[in-house]
């Protein structure tokens, strides 16, 4: 197929693209209640001519399209909640319901629902198969193995699988394609401190848990800089406490709840270790205990160098060789990881930031729309390519 006849199709599509994500934008729904975006996702690739599959993992859509002959299998995952932010943006298409889709996972959808449509009119240029994932609950990192536990690959095991993640820090119209490590490790943990409660006037009568929860604190921070090896990254966050009724009641126990992140799966284990280990022992020693959980998470998320060698090559066709590079891996976390630890794929940053553009998951975060039909383009030439009959 003629590049200049794909490139028409993509710029006839592009405003419909936009218009979509305005409409999710303005209609965000939080991990596992994303029961509008999937219907939608589902009504528009079923006119499309996919095979669909609702509430895979709860609220996941698979849309699968055969090719005309047989041949590999390539999945394109798409991330679709959103988070509990009050909007801040004061755009015309801003939230209507209180929560917010403050990392872009309205453009990722958007994106693929688009890629998918166009892809559906060259099926007769296809062999093999063409998987979507839209997965619930990223952003809680439950999704991916959510709809894993249910049946988002059976049947079909893909031979590769590619996503984006639309990124604030890069310019629109540049693509990061990382050999390896993308994204960290992300774990959240809480340890519960029991003791005894008690007058506050009267400790020793009292095992206080206040005491032993703000030692556990001190002491974690010693996992990292005494455990972890210099050249390797970690990171041991607090960011809830929980405990206590009344200043001079001694509580019965106290809740810890923080995130671990770590680049490499080795370093992951050795810090949940660690952080069990302080924990109990550094209770023990004020006669408190402390249980420890590790409540979700997800592994570090690493690329194929095969897969985003190909991706990388892909990319350079269409935004050119100066707007194509690598990043630093970034200590944020997504479940991405799940697949990718199944099937040899990619993850690609996507380019979306424009001068003064706020962070992810600010409640002014905004991204220019100018990254959407070139990510459609990055999905759709790479299908060509990969299941070109």
């Amino acid at each position: 197929m003629a590049p200049d006849a794909l490139s028409v199709d993509i710029a006839r599509l592009a405003p419909g693209v936009v218009e979509l994500r305005r409409d999710l934008h303005q209609n965000p729904e939080l991990a596992f209640k994303e029961t509008r975006t999937a219907a939608l996702i589902a009504e528009r690739l079923g006119k499309a001519g996919y095979r669909v599959e609702a509430e895979v993992g709860g609220t996941g859509v698979v849309a699968t399209l055969e090719g005309v002959s047989p041949g590999p299998t390539l999945m394109i995952r798409a991330d679709i909640d959103a988070l509990p932010v009050t909007e801040l943006t004061g755009l015309p298409f801003a939230s209507k319901n209180g929560n917010m889709h403050a990392c872009g996972h309205d453009g990722h959808i958007a994106i693929a629902v688009g890629a998918a449509e166009i892809l559906s009119k060259y099926r007769n240029s296809l062999r093999g198969a063409l998987k979507f994932v839209f997965q619930p609950a990223e952003e809680i990192t439950q999704g991916a193995l959510a709809m894993l536990g249910d049946r988002a690959l059976a049947g079909l095991t893909p031979d590769r699988v590619i996503g984006l993640h639309i990124w604030n820090r890069l310019p629109a119209g540049h693509v990061l394609v990382n050999q390896s490590t993308v994204f960290a490790s992300a774990d959240a943990i809480r340890i519960t401190v029991k003791g005894r409660g008690g007058h506050g006037a009267m400790p020793h009568l009292a095992v206080d848990p206040v005491v032993a929860a703000a030692l556990v604190v001190a002491n974690a921070q010693t996992v990292v800089s005494r455990e972890v090896p210099p050249n390797e990254m970690g990171v041991l966050t607090f960011g809830q406490i929980h405990g206590g009724s009344a200043p001079n009641v001694i509580a019965d126990q106290v809740t810890i709840e923080g995130t671990v992140r770590a680049y490499r799966p080795e370093v992951r284990s050795l810090i949940l270790a660690a952080a069990k280990r302080v924990a109990i022992e550094t209770a023990r020693s004020v006669r408190a205990e402390a249980v420890f959980e590790r409540l979700y998470g997800s592994p570090p998320v690493v690329n194929n160098p095969e897969v985003a060698s190909w991706l990388g090559a892909v990319a350079r066709q269409i935004v050119g060789d100066g707007r194509v590079g690598e990043h630093d891996p970034v200590s944020v976390g997504d479940d991405m990881a799940e697949f990718l630890n199944r099937a040899p794929g990619c993850y690609f940053m996507l380019g979306g930031g424009r001068p003064g553009a706020e962070n992810h998951h600010n409640a002014r975060f905004d991204f220019d729309e100018a990254c959407l039909p070139v990510g459609v383009e990055v999905f759709v030439r790479a299908a060509l390519d990969y299941l070109g009959a």
